[in-house]
């Protein structure tokens, strides 16, 4: 009789989605950018900013059933928004604009290091 081995859930999903292995990435930038304001006692602004774009980073992280294209447009959207974020916010509270910058940066890293297309 042959051995035959049957994929767990992991390699499923990895299989699917090309996105897999930088999920713990995204929930590092998310995490953080929850906890720098409370920790750096940032600007009612730059809390709200940060409180956001921290919610945005898990949520996406958390989205393995997302198709990789949509997922992609997500990445590079979040980063943008938190760019953008980034510049507003800074006019009245600059450490939580270098925050958000920093974020922004982490986001398009990761989405730079990520193989976009599925494994066969």
């Amino acid at each position: 009789m042959t051995e035959r081995t049957v994929p767990g859930p992991l390699e499923r999903n990895r299989s699917r989605h090309a996105a897999t292995p930088l999920l713990p990435a995204h929930g590092a930038v998310g995490p953080a950018l929850v906890a720098a304001p409370f920790a750096l006692g940032l600007e009612p602004a730059g809390l709200v900013a940060c409180l956001s774009a921290g919610a945005l980073a898990v949520g996406l992280g958390l989205s393995a059933e997302m198709p990789v294209s949509t997922h992609m447009a997500a990445d590079l959207a979040v980063a943008m928004a938190m760019l953008g974020a980034a510049v507003v916010v800074s006019a009245a509270d600059a450490v939580a604009g270098g925050v958000l910058a920093a974020a922004a940066a982490g986001e398009l890293a990761i989405g730079a290091c990520t193989r976009w297309t599925r494994r066969v």
